[in-house]
């Protein structure tokens, strides 16, 4: 098997190398590129990821925050709709002051009466 050689020159130094030692040198090339190829993207994706987690417990937080307030909403909605409802039902037992009605006095209530 002959060997070729290829002329290199570094710092103004010519050297003869041959096609092995090349073809090492170009293999060992090609491999760091697809290595730093690879790494890059692995750095794409802890980047992406390193951005996603905060943002990802952003919206957590939001959602929760939201969630509470659509239940606090809603537990105020049941209790003014719980006090209107006493409200209607004892609104004619009960005078102004909140001291019970006399049974003679309930029936003598009109409408206009209760406005004033």
């Amino acid at each position: 098997m002959a060997t070729q050689s290829t002329r290199i020159s570094t710092f103004n130094d010519e050297t003869f190398l041959s096609s092995d030692v090349t073809k090492a040198r170009a293999r060992n090339e090609e491999t760091a590129q697809r290595l730093a190829l690879v790494a890059m993207r692995n750095w794409e994706r802890a980047l992406t990821g390193v951005v996603a987690i905060p943002a990802a417990a952003a919206l957590s937080t939001a959602a929760a925050a939201m969630f509470a307030a659509s239940l606090l909403e809603r537990t105020f909605e049941m209790l003014e709709s719980t006090v209107a409802d006493l409200g209607r039902r004892v609104g004619d037992d009960f005078d102004a002051h909140g001291d019970p009605r006399d049974a003679s006095a309930r029936r003598a209530v009109t409408p206009v009466d209760a406005r004033s």
